[in-house]
Formats: C-alpha cells, sequence, structure tokens
C-alpha cells in the first residue's frame, strides 16, 4: 500500500511539474491567433498562453492597450515567448502600418531599434514618443521577452523625419501575485524590483 501510494505521489509531482515546464518550452506553442490586434501563442499542453505583438493601426492621446486575461478560457500568463521551432515572439508595440511610409530601397523602409543617436542619419528628425496605457491582468506570472527601444520613421513633406517610439504607462490589476505597479511602472511583487524591460513613460 506504500509503495502504491509513494507511486501516486511521485506521478503527481511529474505532472505537476511537466505542466510547469511545457509552459515555458516553445515547442508546445504550437498554435497562435491575431485577437484584438495581439499575437497570442496557445500551449494546449499546459493550458495556457503568451501575447506577442500588438499592431496598432490608429492613435488617440495615450491609447489603452489592455492585454486579455485569458483565451478560450486558456489563461494569458506570460508577455512575450517564443512559438513553436523557437521562432522569437516578443512584446511589443508596433507602429509600422500606422506611420511608417518610405518607399521600398529608402533607408527609413524598416523601424530602428537601440540608441537612435547611434545612426547617422542626415535629415533633419526629431523623435516623438507616443503614450499608451498598457493593463496587465491577474494572470501574468512571467515578463518573459519585451522589446521597447523601437522607433518608427515616418517622412514629412518638408523632407524631415519624425520617429515614432512608443512608451507605456502600466496599470497592474491588484489580483495579481506576481507584479504590482506604482506611479506606472511595474515591479516585481516579491524583490520590489523595477520590471526594466519596459520603456516607460516620464
Amino acid at each position: 500500500m506504500k509503495k502504491v501510494l509513494t507511486l501516486f505521489l511521485v506521478f503527481t509531482l511529474m505532472f505537476s511539474l511537466s505542466g510547469c515546464v511545457a509552459e515555458g518550452i516553445a515547442m508546445f506553442y504550437s498554435e497562435s491567433v491575431e485577437k484584438d490586434n495581439f499575437y497570442i501563442a496557445i500551449n494546449k499542453t499546459a493550458n495556457c498562453c503568451f501575447v506577442g505583438a500588438y499592431e496598432c493601426t490608429e492613435y488617440v492621446e495615450n491609447l489603452e492597450i489592455t492585454i486579455p486575461d485569458e483565451y478560450n478560457n486558456m489563461p494569458v500568463k506570460r508577455i512575450g515567448g517564443y512559438f513553436g521551432t523557437g521562432v522569437p515572439s516578443p512584446f511589443r508595440i508596433s507602429l509600422e502600418e500606422l506611420y511608417m511610409n518610405a518607399p521600398e530601397g529608402s533607408e527609413y523602409h524598416g523601424f530602428y531599434s537601440g540608441n537612435i543617436s547611434r545612426f547617422e542619419i542626415k535629415d533633419d528628425y526629431h523623435i516623438e514618443e507616443l503614450v499608451f496605457n498598457l493593463n496587465i491582468g491577474k494572470n501574468i506570472e512571467v515578463i518573459h521577452f519585451v522589446i521597447s527601444d523601437e522607433y518608427f520613421p515616418h517622412i514629412n513633406d518638408d523632407g524631415s523625419v519624425t520617429f515614432y517610439h512608443p512608451v507605456v504607462n502600466i496599470n497592474c490589476s491588484e489580483e495579481n501575485d506576481c507584479f504590482y505597479s506604482k506611479d506606472g511602472k511595474l515591479y516585481d511583487r516579491k524583490t520590489d524590483e523595477l520590471i526594466t524591460e519596459f520603456d516607460y513613460a516620464e
């Protein structure tokens, strides 16, 4: 009887651990959908999802973006991740469709990543930050992969260039056990450390 009980406990522990491990393995995220401008990767093995890119198609001041709590009754537990064979699927706010207007072959026919001052830009330019209010729900447990240093060029009528750069104010659900927000920034609930993956609005 003791052996049976021991085996039962071992298998129960292995099953629960396999679920936790499966949440972080790319190959288990084998399906994806686009919903409300979000890319969502689905892991049916661990019964969870992660949210990838958000495609911004219109902008008003302080536009609200709400990360869904779930998809088809599966909780959205991670922000960013890897899909299928290991395809990087970071959370990012894309402004490509909204602002980028350079013709193919132009040096501005693509977004810029990193410190923009390191690029040799021959035209007059300025940077305009667009503030998004990012709402994070109760189910998010891991900030896995975020890209927040992108600049999206728009050629103006006078030939100058405006680089649009998304920044965030974060509002985290008080029901979230892993994170909390304060003054528009996200913190680890256990350590009180600032989550530095995001580019915050001033």
